[in-house]
């Protein structure tokens, strides 16, 4: 990387005007996108973790919000699964041998409520917390784990106890993805821009790190636990499709990406990632809100990065803007919404983007390869790798809660955030910061802004 100075705010704003589509970020040195300016450049691609931001996993077992039901000699299970609907709550699961029912209360039911009735009920022998255990573990052994202060910030570290994303197939929707060791490999991919079946990201040859398709995946999914190199919210377990949408500049076609989700929900995928977006604020076609309203039909929760465009109310883009898409904002790590982050009534979530500042202890870690190192991570900043970090939250509650619609796992992600900002919902975090702990333990915050149904 050294003597190639990379892109102006500016200048990368001239080049992606050209094209309809563009990758929304900005990083240390990587591809072209929107306005903020990038960080400056470090020494090498190879950026080292700076100081330790991020607290040891505690080893506390979450309480679970459910409770275990153990019946009488001689009842049948079905008729204690009509006396827990009776009494207002639902059977999570059925243990026959234990003769014992996992149920949770609903609607207005409180928890003490509905162990009370359950507990009067002739059928019911006694009725107990379910009471939840975690894995033992050590924060993972990767070098780059400490100083990544975004997994501290939306809590990944405990989600990890409960969920780590296994099998669920996530789409990244981008550049395509360069090889590199501490990234999985896809499971499938396509290429829309050269229409083959090799996903790969050919790279801009004007810069020396330059896979952004690679750095967002990294973030989402990359291998934990290892031994090398950094942590990945959903460590590596996930099924990677890949969808190559954009070129070499980061430029691309709306029509493309609509036909990429058509071809990720064919695939099975539960979640598309879109760390891209329009230029500037614009109406999404009719072609492509038809086909994100048909994908999330078919089971599809669809993430896309915000925009960086800065304040200003209506500065999100196409496609983060469309009501069915899950917009995220970028927050910097004291758990501000970042300055270059676009703002409006259409941002859902806000989750770790950066501060473009030119640190690394303030921007995000990612990894891509250079020309000069095949195992490189760089720093980036931008609502592009915000968007991933929700996306590997899905991930993870789809891993728990495999019948889940996306409108349900929409619900749990902005039910569990963090209200950041003015109280309730607000054009800059809109329901808050992303708690991925939360998230995939059913929890709502104490007060949640969007408490949703």
């Amino acid at each position: 990387m050294a003597g190639r100075p990379c892109l102006t705010g500016l200048r990368r704003l001239e080049r992606a005007a050209a094209g309809l589509v563009v990758a929304a970020l900005a990083v240390a040195c990587g591809q072209s996108g929107v306005a903020p300016a990038p960080s400056p450049t470090p020494a090498s691609c190879q950026a080292l973790a700076r100081g330790t931001l991020l607290r040891r996993p505690t080893q506390r077992v979450p309480p679970a919000g459910e409770l275990v039901v153990r019946l009488r000699p001689g009842v049948p299970l079905g008729q204690a699964a009509e006396s827990v609907g009776g009494a207002g709550g639902e059977v999570v699961k059925v243990r026959r041998r234990a003769r014992a029912l996992v149920v949770r209360p609903r609607g207005g039911v409180g928890l003490v409520q509905l162990s009370t009735r359950l507990a009067a009920d002739p059928r019911v022998a006694r009725v107990e917390p379910h009471v939840r255990v975690r894995a033992l573990q050590v924060p993972p052994d990767d070098p780059l784990y400490p100083g990544q202060w975004a997994l501290a910030q939306i809590r990944a570290p405990d989600a990890w106890g409960v969920a780590v994303g296994d099998g669920v197939k996530v789409a990244v929707v981008d550049t395509g993805i360069l090889p590199h060791p501490d990234v999985p490999r896809p499971a499938a991919g396509y290429d829309f821009v050269e229409d083959d079946a090799d996903p790969t990201d050919p790279g801009d040859p004007n810069f020396d790190c330059t896979s952004h398709g690679t750095m967002v995946t990294s973030v989402l999914a990359a291998l934990t636990n290892n031994g090398r190199g950094m942590a990945g919210v959903t460590w590596g377990g996930l099924q990677l499709l890949v969808a190559r949408v954009l070129d070499e500049q980061g430029n691309g076609s709306l029509l493309d990406v609509e036909e990429a989700l058509r071809w990720a929900a064919d695939a099975g995928a539960r979640v598309a990632n879109l760390s891209l977006g329009t230029p500037e604020p614009v109406a999404c076609p009719d072609g492509l809100r038809a086909a994100v309203r048909e994908v999330v039909r078919r089971g599809v929760l669809v993430v896309a990065a915000a925009g960086n465009n800065g304040p200003g109310a209506g500065t999100v883009v196409c496609p983060a803007n469309l009501t069915e898409v899950v917009a995220v904002a970028a927050v910097a790590p004291d758990g501000t919404v970042a300055w270059y982050s676009s703002r409006g009534p259409e941002v859902d979530l806000a989750a770790p983007g950066g501060s473009n500042f030119g640190s690394c202890n303030a921007d995000v870690r990612t990894a891509s390869p250079s020309a000069s190192n095949p195992e490189d991570y760089p720093c980036a900043a931008g609502t592009s790798f915000a968007a991933p970090h929700v996306s590997g939250t899905a991930a993870l509650v789809l891993s728990r809660w495999r019948s889940l619609t996306p409108d349900q796992v929409r619900g749990k992600l902005q039910r569990a955030a963090e209200d950041i900002g003015e109280p309730g919902v607000d054009p800059e975090s809109g329901c808050g910061l992303l708690r991925a702990d939360r998230a995939v333990r059913g929890e709502s915050a104490a007060v949640p802004a969007c408490p949703g149904p």
